[in-house]
């Protein structure tokens, strides 16, 4: 009778123990690397980092490190990605925005990479920010604006090709103050 308890006791407490590794380690794969920029561009922890547009992990600190005169912001990144991400250890990080005026985020690219995977504390190598002048953004949100605006026109005009109108016999409504 007292082996029979060891043993529930025992099967139990392996039981337990396979329980708390799932929890405790989520599936997936856990890689942590930096990156040294020459300014945080309002970076913040919590930030989203993407590999070909795809997010794969999240900003996980933004240091200043004045120290390193050349690159004074140092990011470290925890991937998270729930297959193996194999990015190869020349690839660059960049920091971009979501448009115009969306947050920052970390941007991978390792299109140009051939070395090693990277390893967990690895150092990434990063593309200079460019700074956009006052003109520059107008100009980026001028772009997107139009891209948009040519969008919903394909859209109207694939709504109204499904009615059988064309551009021309479309109802218009128009204003004439006289009227």
């Amino acid at each position: 009778m007292r082996s029979k308890t060891v043993r529930v006791a025992a099967l139990a407490v392996i039981a337990l123990l396979v329980l708390l590794l799932f929890v405790l380690k989520p599936l997936g794969h856990n890689l942590v690397v930096k990156a040294y920029f020459t300014n945080a561009f309002g970076l913040k922890p919590g930030a989203v980092v993407r590999l070909a547009g795809v997010d794969v992990g999240s900003v996980r600190s933004v240091r200043a490190r004045p120290e390193l005169k050349q690159t004074p912001v140092e990011v470290v990144m925890a991937l998270k990605p729930a297959y193996d991400l194999n990015i190869p250890s020349d690839s660059t990080a960049s920091l971009e925005t979501a448009g115009v005026l969306g947050e920052t985020y970390v941007e991978i690219d390792a299109s140009s990479g051939s070395g090693p995977p990277i390893a967990t504390n690895g150092v990434l190598k990063t593309k200079p920010t460019e700074v956009l002048n006052a003109g520059q953004v107008l100009e980026k949100l001028v772009d997107k604006l139009n891209k948009q605006l040519d969008a919903m026109s394909k859209q109207l005009e694939k709504c109204e090709s499904q009615k059988g109108l064309s551009r021309d016999e479309s109802p218009k409504k128009t204003l004439n103050p006289a009227q």
